[in-house]
């Protein structure tokens, strides 16, 4: 059965894919049931419940319980610990066959580290992981790599897009990655900044400051047709897809950590490429660089 990775918002849904697809899967992330026609061998679904309360994130994991069974899965977190991600691991050890679960949210490329049991952001202590799960230490993708290949078919990973590569990849190890081709369709891009994060403020001014051609950047109303757009924001990349009638993003690939592409799945703009990052990722040339990959 396809595996999955369920994530508590989109851009990490799609981050978690990319990394799955650098370990040679062909990955998707989708806000709906998958349609039929869907080719993909690994899936990440958001429950939207990054800012949701204990009993609601509780209530999301339950209500995708049919979808879950059976499937090996990877609960992707925020790599800074936000929501409530305690309750949701909790929730899927009662409504799964996995028996416990092991914690580390590391993702040095972007980073993220964990030492004795802390979360350093930065180089700097952020908070203590107390949780009643296992956590493990990784500052290296060596790390990562050492903390996947000791996991076995009863231990949940839970983590960010840091450990998801090297879960994916144990299982394949000389698989090539897959870099779906991303050809764009005539049209304008959109660029739709809904977070407020510093890093993606910064981000919007060095764009702003570049003057691109044909690119709307937080515009008050959708063209008819594009040919691609940019969402920084789990929330507001979510929110973009379903205004357009999509169900979510196919063929997802990394164009830079952190910063994964595919293309529209359904909708009014099927087959446009879409981008997403997280609010807090990338320097200030990240969103200007992640285009230049596609303009």
């Amino acid at each position: 059965m396809t595996p999955l990775i369920l994530a508590d918002d989109f851009a990490g849904a799609c981050d978690s894919a990319a990394r799955a697809a650098a370990a040679g899967y062909s990955a998707s992330a989708i806000l709906t049931p998958p349609p039929a026609s869907l080719d993909a061998d690994l899936l990440a679904v958001s429950t939207e419940t990054r800012h949701s309360s204990p009993a609601a994130a509780r209530a999301a994991i339950r209500s995708l319980e049919a979808l879950l069974r059976g499937r090996a899965l990877y609960k992707k977190i925020d790599s800074t610990l936000r929501g409530p991600w305690i309750d949701e691991v909790d929730e899927l050890l009662l409504c799964t066959d996995y028996s416990q679960a092991l914690v580390c949210p590391a993702f040095p490329d972007q980073g993220r580290t964990v030492l004795h049991g802390w979360l350093y952001v930065g180089g700097q202590p952020a908070r203590r992981i107390d949780c009643p799960f296992t956590v493990r230490d990784a500052s290296t993708e060596d790390d990562l790599a050492r903390i996947a290949a000791d996991l076995c078919s009863s231990i949940l990973p839970v983590g960010s897009a840091g450990l998801a590569f090297h879960f994916f990849r144990r299982d394949r190890p000389s698989a090539t990655p897959q870099t779906p081709a991303l050809r764009p369709q005539p049209g304008p891009w959109l660029v739709l900044i809904g977070s407020s994060h510093p890093s993606s403020r910064a981000q919007l001014q060095f764009l702003r400051d570049a003057r691109l051609p044909n690119v709307l950047i937080n515009p008050d109303s959708y063209p008819s047709s594009l040919s691609g757009a940019f969402a920084t924001g789990g929330e507001t990349a979510a929110r973009f897809l379903r205004a357009a009638g999509a169900s979510g993003i196919a063929l997802l690939r990394e164009l830079l950590p952190g910063v994964p592409a595919g293309l529209i799945l359904g909708g009014r703009y099927n087959g446009a490429v879409m981008i997403t990052k997280a609010g807090g990722f990338g320097a200030p040339d990240a969103i200007l660089r992640a285009l230049e990959f596609v303009l």
